[in-house]
């Protein structure tokens, strides 16, 4: 009885729906169809936007410490440059201590070095002489020439002592005077086998506080620099002197309460961008946390920091802070879109069709925008649009401001050379590795002397020119510039990209410099600036090529017996032909691997410096097609 009465019971219902009115049917339908519609979409347009509010901040964070440790390096590398390139120039008799062309040396490399405020040679009998910067009251431009004097400093004294027993380039212990404090860099001057005494150039701290500055007005951050986790080393209040702030003060003592607490800092994981990269996010709370002020507590900041070594006898912390207010309103707008987007049902159809198309349309953007970020294509990237979304809005003023820092740091790395590595997607092909390939020296004859004439900024600015000239000529043909030594360019062809006619591309970039060197003097010559010189030493052979240096900085360079040939061939061109504009000289390595459209001029065999057997040097001629490409003009050093 039980049983036959079940389907009775069951078919009752469903006649009765089944004689709704349509009307009925549809609006149930369609309100249940816009239900699941709207809880979907906001749900994927709220975890959406949870997401890269947190990728950007992350892919943020990492910019700022990457453009601080960028901006960093470069004022402190190019004091390590500028004494490793006096050390070479002693080396190689261009200089003795105490002569004129000693203070000439010294001030050369000082007016090529804008991040250093003097440039010293010390003797082992502690007498110090050499050419200093404008300091505070003196003119910033103005280089004076310090006599040699007997160092009365008991901190130089000591600094100097030490440095006996240090071989190779060192960082030293920090020097304050009545010009502020500062960092020091020196290597010692070897010749023959015996150190004769050592060059040092100094680094005012206080510049490192200007960075922290700039970057801090830059990315709306508070950002600094620590000597190791405990002292105040570069902050934006020290950028100011009358701000009565001093370097090295502990971090209790310095009045800034964010870094007070930084030793009691929280590490955070959530942002998926820094893993990888050696940065730490962590969160600073100044009063303690508070479950009624959001996602973070209240007075809670973000800490963005990477430790770098190699500048002194601690690693420095680099970074800065924010409020996570930033954050925790942004979220928070999110989740308000999304109980507002529920609230309004009866137009939830034509928001859902008007917020799919304004989401996926920027979103869509930034993923596109992105890949061409991560192959280093900036030059493709277009900012994006602004919205009337507020957080699609604040997506895209955040990428485009990326993309402006992206931009601003890009033109301290050769970004030819990472485009290239990147381009290629072999694992591994960044690693050490032999290979032959044929290697490039630029040198411009007599610029030392020339130098003497100009001021700092006229020096650096030809200097500027010049390899502009150069780069483009390497670029084109599809070479990478390597590094650029004192007024001298070194740059190689056939790796990373594999060129199987990397020889006859080298002496083609180096004829188009040749010729675009004559077409530039003729100019200048028109708009009074002096005419320029060059030297190319080419040659090929077996190279250790990849990324060598230690493990907090490497560079994609090359190793080998080949450098030095091709760097010793200069000398064969400035003895050959020294009054001519431009002269290129080949070994006969390099010179067996070119074609008949390339014309060579033989120079019989020399004995180049640092080699027991004599070398095959040919000069280079005319080439064929080459006139073609350019625009006509004379021959230069033949």
């Amino acid at each position: 009885m039980s049983t036959s009465k079940e389907p009775t019971h069951q078919t009752r219902p469903a006649a009765k729906w089944r004689r709704m009115p349509i009307a009925a049917v549809m609006a149930l339908s369609f309100g249940a169809l816009v239900l699941v519609s709207v809880g979907g979409v906001l749900a994927l347009s709220v975890g959406a936007n949870v997401r890269n509010t947190l990728d950007l901040l992350g892919a943020q964070s990492t910019l700022l410490v990457d453009a601080m440790e960028d901006l960093l390096r470069a004022e402190m590398g190019g004091a390590e440059n500028a004494v490793d390139g006096v050390a070479q120039l002693y080396a190689q008799g261009d200089f003795e201590i105490d002569e004129a062309t000693m203070s000439a040396a010294l001030a050369g490399a000082l007016s090529a070095t804008p991040g250093a405020n003097a440039m010293l040679l010390c003797t082992p009998d502690l007498k110090c002489r050499g050419t200093a910067r404008g300091t505070r009251g003196v003119p910033s431009g103005e280089i004076r020439h310090l006599p040699a004097a007997q160092e009365e400093s008991p901190q130089v004294r000591a600094a100097l002592e030490s440095r006996r027993q240090l071989k190779g380039r060192q960082w030293g212990a920090y020097v304050a005077n009545e010009h502020g404090l500062f960092a020091n860099v020196s290597t010692p001057l070897e010749r023959g086998g015996e150190t004769r005494g050592w060059v040092i150039a100094a680094v005012e701290l206080q510049k490192l506080s200007e960075i922290t500055r700039e970057l801090s007005s830059r990315f709306g951050t508070h950002a600094f620099i620590l000597d190791g986790d405990g002292t105040v080393l570069a902050d934006p209040r020290l950028a100011d002197p009358s701000s009565g702030a001093l370097p090295l003060t502990p971090l209790a003592a310095f009045g800034d309460p964010v870094l007070a607490r930084y030793g009691e800092r929280s590490t955070e994981t959530e942002f998926s961008a820094k893993r990888g990269r050696d940065i730490e996010v962590a969160e600073i709370s100044v009063e303690g946390p508070s479950a009624s002020d959001g996602f973070f507590g209240a007075d809670s900041y973000i800490a963005i920091t990477r430790q770098i070594t190699g500048y002194g006898e601690r690693p420095w912390t680099i970074g800065a802070y924010f409020e996570t207010g930033q954050i925790g309103n942004e979220l928070e707008r999110v989740m308000g879109s999304a109980l507002l987007g529920l609230g309004a049902m009866g137009a939830a159809v034509l928001v859902a069709v008007l917020l799919g198309r304004r989401i996926s349309r920027p979103i869509q953007a930034i993923a596109g925008q992105a890949s061409r970020v991560a192959n280093f294509e900036l030059e493709g990237v277009e900012p994006l649009p602004r919205s009337r979304v507020l957080e699609l809005d604040e997506q895209a003023s955040a990428f485009n401001a990326m993309l402006v820092g992206l931009r601003a740091f890009s033109t301290y790395v050769p970004r030819s050379l990472v485009s290239k590595l990147v381009r290629t997607g072999q694992p591994g092909i960044a690693e050490p590795r032999e290979a032959v390939v044929t290697v490039m020296f630029t040198d411009i004859a007599g610029f030392t002397t020339l130098s003497e004439r100009m001021d700092a900024a006229a020096a650096g600015q030809l200097l500027n020119h010049h390899f502009g000239i150069l780069c483009r000529a390497v670029d084109a043909n599809g070479g990478a510039v390597d590094k650029f030594l004192g007024d001298g360019m070194l740059a190689f062809f056939g790796a990373p990209d594999h060129l199987d006619d990397h020889a006859a591309a080298a002496v083609r970039a180096a004829a188009t410099i040749r010729q675009e060197l004559e077409n530039d003097n003729r100019r200048g010559m028109a708009e009074g600036r002096p005419p320029l010189r060059v030297r190319i030493g080419i040659h090929t052979g077996l190279v250790i090529v990849g990324n060598i240096g230690a493990s907090d900085r490497v560079n994609y360079t090359i190793v080998g017996d080949t450098v030095n040939i091709s760097q010793r061939l200069l000398d064969v061109g400035k003895q050959a032909q020294p009054d001519a504009p431009a002269c290129i000289t080949l070994s006969s390595e390099t010179a067996s691997r070119l074609d008949g459209t390339f014309t060579t001029i033989p120079m019989g065999e020399h004995l180049l410096r640092g080699r027991g057997e004599a070398t095959e040097v040919v000069q280079l001629g005319e080439i064929a097609g080459l006139a073609a490409a350019h625009p006509p003009t004379s021959r230069g050093g033949d």
